[in-house]
Protein backbone atom coordinates (compact mmCIF):
# COMPACT_ATOMS: atom_id res chain seq x y z
CA UNK A 1 0.00 0.00 0.00
CA UNK A 2 1.65 3.52 -1.19
CA UNK A 3 0.65 6.48 1.11
CA UNK A 4 0.55 10.10 -0.47
CA UNK A 5 3.15 12.38 1.48
CA UNK A 6 1.88 13.26 5.16
CA UNK A 7 2.62 17.22 6.44
CA UNK A 8 3.21 15.84 10.02
CA UNK A 9 6.40 14.22 9.16
CA UNK A 10 6.94 16.16 6.09
CA UNK A 11 11.07 15.88 5.17
CA UNK A 12 11.93 13.41 8.28
CA UNK A 13 11.51 10.14 6.04
CA UNK A 14 10.11 6.77 7.17
CA UNK A 15 11.70 3.31 8.52
CA UNK A 16 11.05 0.09 6.68
CA UNK A 17 11.20 -2.13 9.14
CA UNK A 18 12.74 -1.49 12.83
CA UNK A 19 16.22 -4.11 13.01
CA UNK A 20 17.60 -1.92 10.40
CA UNK A 21 16.75 1.38 11.34
CA UNK A 22 16.77 1.25 15.39
CA UNK A 23 19.05 4.39 15.98
CA UNK A 24 16.56 6.85 13.52
CA UNK A 25 13.41 5.46 15.75
CA UNK A 26 15.12 6.07 19.17
CA UNK A 27 15.29 9.58 17.37
CA UNK A 28 11.46 10.32 17.10
CA UNK A 29 9.73 10.87 19.97
CA UNK A 30 6.43 10.97 17.94
CA UNK A 31 5.66 8.56 15.43
CA UNK A 32 2.96 6.34 13.37
CA UNK A 33 2.62 2.63 12.93
CA UNK A 34 1.61 1.36 9.79
CA UNK A 35 0.88 -2.24 9.69
CA UNK A 36 -0.97 -3.75 6.14
CA UNK A 37 -2.39 -7.47 5.69
CA UNK A 38 -0.08 -8.56 9.24
CA UNK A 39 3.42 -7.21 8.19
CA UNK A 40 5.04 -3.68 8.66
CA UNK A 41 4.62 -1.30 5.91
CA UNK A 42 6.25 1.67 7.03
CA UNK A 43 6.78 3.44 10.70
CA UNK A 44 6.76 7.62 10.39
CA UNK A 45 7.81 9.60 12.81
CA UNK A 46 6.24 12.88 13.49
CA UNK A 47 7.61 16.31 14.47
CA UNK A 48 4.77 16.56 16.72
CA UNK A 49 2.60 13.96 18.70
CA UNK A 50 -1.01 12.75 17.48
CA UNK A 51 -4.29 14.42 19.15
CA UNK A 52 -7.05 12.37 19.26
CA UNK A 53 -10.43 12.95 21.15
CA UNK A 54 -13.61 10.52 21.92
CA UNK A 55 -15.36 13.42 18.43
CA UNK A 56 -12.78 12.18 16.38
CA UNK A 57 -12.69 8.22 17.06
CA UNK A 58 -16.40 8.72 16.27
CA UNK A 59 -16.00 10.61 13.20
CA UNK A 60 -12.99 7.97 12.19
CA UNK A 61 -15.47 4.95 12.86
CA UNK A 62 -17.90 6.70 11.00
CA UNK A 63 -16.96 8.54 7.95
CA UNK A 64 -13.26 8.11 7.44
CA UNK A 65 -12.47 4.08 7.68
CA UNK A 66 -9.30 3.11 6.81
CA UNK A 67 -8.98 0.51 4.03
CA UNK A 68 -9.23 -3.27 4.15
CA UNK A 69 -6.80 -4.61 6.52
CA UNK A 70 -5.09 -1.68 7.78
CA UNK A 71 -3.76 -0.97 11.18
CA UNK A 72 -2.45 2.43 12.39
CA UNK A 73 -0.41 2.61 15.85
CA UNK A 74 0.09 6.32 16.89
CA UNK A 75 3.03 6.43 19.53
CA UNK A 76 4.28 9.40 21.50
CA UNK A 77 7.65 8.72 24.14
CA UNK A 78 6.96 12.70 25.73
CA UNK A 79 10.35 14.55 26.54
CA UNK A 80 9.34 14.99 30.25
CA UNK A 81 8.48 11.15 30.65
CA UNK A 82 10.69 9.15 29.00
CA UNK A 83 10.02 6.22 30.82
CA UNK A 84 6.47 5.39 29.20
CA UNK A 85 5.62 5.01 25.51
CA UNK A 86 2.39 6.30 25.21
CA UNK A 87 -0.17 5.09 22.48
CA UNK A 88 -2.26 7.66 21.70
CA UNK A 89 -4.16 6.39 19.26
CA UNK A 90 -5.19 3.26 16.53
CA UNK A 91 -6.74 3.67 14.37
CA UNK A 92 -8.09 0.58 12.28
CA UNK A 93 -11.23 -0.36 10.29
CA UNK A 94 -14.07 -2.73 10.54
CA UNK A 95 -12.14 -5.32 8.36
CA UNK A 96 -8.98 -5.47 9.94
CA UNK A 97 -8.08 -8.45 10.95
CA UNK A 98 -6.92 -9.50 14.20
CA UNK A 99 -3.03 -10.44 13.28
CA UNK A 100 -2.94 -7.09 11.71
CA UNK A 101 -3.59 -5.55 14.91
CA UNK A 102 -1.45 -8.51 16.70
CA UNK A 103 1.09 -7.54 14.30
CA UNK A 104 0.73 -3.67 15.52
CA UNK A 105 0.86 -4.66 19.21
CA UNK A 106 4.08 -6.71 18.67
CA UNK A 107 5.30 -3.31 17.01
CA UNK A 108 4.80 -0.74 19.56
CA UNK A 109 6.76 -3.72 21.87
CA UNK A 110 9.74 -3.02 19.85
CA UNK A 111 9.87 0.32 19.57
CA UNK A 112 9.64 0.14 23.35
CA UNK A 113 12.72 -1.79 23.52
CA UNK A 114 14.34 0.37 21.40
CA UNK A 115 14.00 3.19 23.86
CA UNK A 116 14.07 1.07 27.24
CA UNK A 117 11.10 2.31 29.06
CA UNK A 118 9.32 0.87 31.72
CA UNK A 119 5.94 0.73 30.74
CA UNK A 120 3.24 1.17 27.55
CA UNK A 121 0.62 3.21 28.73
CA UNK A 122 -2.94 3.14 26.22
CA UNK A 123 -6.26 4.26 26.99
CA UNK A 124 -9.12 1.54 25.47
CA UNK A 125 -12.02 3.13 24.22
CA UNK A 126 -13.30 0.96 21.64
CA UNK A 127 -15.78 -1.95 22.57
CA UNK A 128 -14.42 -4.43 20.66
CA UNK A 129 -10.89 -4.06 23.03
CA UNK A 130 -11.94 -6.27 26.00
CA UNK A 131 -10.16 -6.58 29.19
CA UNK A 132 -9.78 -10.06 28.49
CA UNK A 133 -8.06 -9.08 25.12
CA UNK A 134 -5.95 -6.63 26.62
CA UNK A 135 -4.92 -8.75 29.79
CA UNK A 136 -4.19 -11.77 26.88
CA UNK A 137 -1.88 -8.83 25.11
CA UNK A 138 -0.03 -7.87 28.46
CA UNK A 139 -2.20 -5.10 29.40
CA UNK A 140 -3.65 -4.73 33.13
CA UNK A 141 -5.82 -1.27 34.26
CA UNK A 142 -4.71 1.44 36.01
CA UNK A 143 -5.22 5.02 37.14
CA UNK A 144 -8.57 3.96 38.37
CA UNK A 145 -8.75 7.47 39.41
CA UNK A 146 -9.39 8.60 35.50
CA UNK A 147 -11.61 6.41 34.61
CA UNK A 148 -12.09 2.61 33.62
CA UNK A 149 -10.42 2.10 30.54
CA UNK A 150 -6.36 2.98 31.21
CA UNK A 151 -4.23 -0.07 30.68
CA UNK A 152 -0.22 -0.22 31.09
CA UNK A 153 1.74 -2.72 30.24
CA UNK A 154 5.08 -2.93 32.38
CA UNK A 155 7.98 -3.82 30.92
CA UNK A 156 10.31 -3.08 33.23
Amino acid sequence: MIRTARWANLGLGHATNINGFADRIRAWHYGEIEVCRGELHAIYPRWWTKFSSQWEAWWDSYLRKPPEDVCRFYYALPRRVLDYLIVVCVQAGPKTQFKTFFRGVRLVDEIAAIWRVKAIVCQATNPRLNERLLKRLGYVRHAFSLGENHYISRLA
